[in-house]
């Protein structure tokens, strides 16, 4: 049977790229798809090494000053996704756009498309066109890839610019949130705000659904990875990645991890975020703008993960901030009250929210809770479902325990003897720490842990923590 679900799930990954790559096809067929650029704009056709083909590269403005360098996302249009930004910048900065290789009017490639390949294409392309620092800015695919430039290459740098960052989270999880319900919905939107029943509602559909669809990706999760053999075979690539420049890029940047690119990121970076981005969750700029020495996060509201089409002014505005303005960030205090703390207790409720300071946490029978804001000595968790954002947690002994609970973490940081103890539960936790004098993270019967871009501290050693543990013991994969 097991043999039988994962053909099922080779077959899910090649429909819906073949559905797509047909849709590209027809559209390159179509002369209205990919429309004229301006005549100003120059363009080119330059052999590159990376990939050993040809990139299309468009350059516009005043070559006299700042270079910007705009990075595409996935999709046929390529550059064309800057089209209503570039006349916007063109009249300050010195533009340059770039097809990557698979898309656009670039060369098609069999060879594996990844952030870091990407990358070394952009150390070679950016000095073709400036000799001075450039201001990169990239969306979704196109900002993970500026990411990872950013951080390998610095000194090429003056400024970051990532919008709506896709590919940062363990790929599970990336693909759990785009599985999810969405939050509104637009021909609902007016009743919702006329009647709390209509939205209440809504949220409990959802939730119900979010919880069946979460249900069947952890079990798929418990299966062997087809996409590792794409990843390490040449010749497999060759033959399914042949036309499907979607699939193969998408393989490579939810496969990449990014942890270290993070931590080393010393470039001054701004993050614009759609608030209700279906591709790359909110959660991921949250992440970005804590982990980054650096950075400052802005939210465009009611925007999705092209904030550039959904909100083109507002757009404007932030990047127009973000190039204009060093980043500021808020300093987080993560120093606990010394006076007597009292105790927070949920018992047997649903939707509630917590902050503040507190000796102990329990949390028993309770659904859609929230911490956020919140220190404490120690945390208990048991049948629960919990949502955890800016908690810090410090003890002498256990300092956080999950039992038969869902619980998802964001800039979650645990200190004690154990940090964390987990028991028949499924965790998510990205953006987090664990410092353990024992051991950081302990699991003691089934469950399941996802571990994006997060760290531990045990004996004075350090580890990135990017992956996936399942079973009865802690074994991060």
């Amino acid at each position: 049977m097991r043999h039988y679900i994962v053909v099922f799930i080779y077959f899910f990954i090649a429909t819906s790229s073949y559905a797509q790559d047909k849709k590209d096809s027809e559209e390159v067929v179509q002369s209205t798809t990919l429309q004229p650029l301006p005549s100003h704009w120059q363009q080119s056709r330059i052999n590159e090494p990376v990939f050993d083909g040809e990139v299309h590269v468009v350059e516009t403005g005043k070559k006299h000053k700042e270079t910007i360098i705009l990075v595409h996302g996935l999709g046929y249009s390529g550059l064309r996704d800057w089209s209503d930004v570039i006349p916007q910048l063109e009249s300050e900065y010195h533009v340059i756009a770039l097809d990557l290789p698979g898309f656009g009017e670039s060369d098609p490639t069999s060879l594996q498309l990844a952030p870091r390949r990407y990358a070394q294409l952009l150390k070679w392309l950016i000095p073709q066109f400036s000799s001075q620092k450039a201001i990169l800015i990239g969306h979704s695919m196109g900002a993970a890839i500026s990411l990872r430039f950013a951080s390998q290459f610095p000194e090429m740098v003056e400024r970051l610019v990532m919008v709506d960052t896709a590919g940062v989270l363990h790929r599970s999880v990336f693909v759990r949130h785009m599985t999810q319900m969405p939050d509104r919905y637009e021909w609902l939107a007016r009743y919702q705000q006329q009647f709390d029943f209509v939205d209440t509602a809504v949220s409990r559909f959802n939730r119900f659904i979010d919880r069946v669809s979460g249900s069947v990706l952890n079990r798929l999760d418990r299966l062997p990875d087809p996409t590792q053999v794409l990843l390490q075979n040449e010749y497999a690539q060759q033959y399914v990645y042949k036309d499907r420049p979607t699939l193969n890029a998408a393989l490579g940047l939810i496969n990449e991890d990014f942890s270290e690119a993070i931590d080393s990121l010393v470039v001054p970076t701004h993050i614009i975020w759609g608030e209700f981005d279906r591709v790359a969750p909110l959660r991921t700029g949250e992440i970005l703008q804590s982990q980054i020495i650096h950075a400052e996060l802005n939210v465009i509201h009611e925007a999705g993960h092209v904030p550039m089409k959904d909100k083109p002014a507002e757009f404007m505005r932030k990047l127009n901030y973000a190039l204009n303005n060093p980043p500021f960030k808020t300093p987080h205090s993560n120093t606990l009250e010394t006076e007597k703390l009292p105790t927070l207790t949920c018992n047997n409720q649903n939707e509630r929210s917590y902050s503040g300071h507190y000796a102990f946490v329990y949390i028993s029978g309770c659904r859609y809770i929230n911490l956020t804001d919140l220190y404490a000595e120690q945390i208990y968790i048991e049948n629960s479902d919990v949502t955890m954002q800016q908690v810090v947690a410090k003890s002498d002994s256990l300092t956080m325990e999950v039992i038969d609970s869902f619980v998802t973490m964001t800039n979650v940081q645990l200190q004690g003897e154990t940090a964390l103890r987990v028991a028949g539960s499924t965790l998510d936790a990205a953006g987090s720490e664990f410092t353990g004098v024992t051991r950081p993270i302990q699991v003691v019967s089934d469950s399941l842990i996802y571990l994006s871009v997060s760290r531990q501290y045990h004996n004075d050693k350090f580890q990135y923590l990017h992956g996936m543990s399942q079973g009865n013991s802690y074994n991060l994969r």
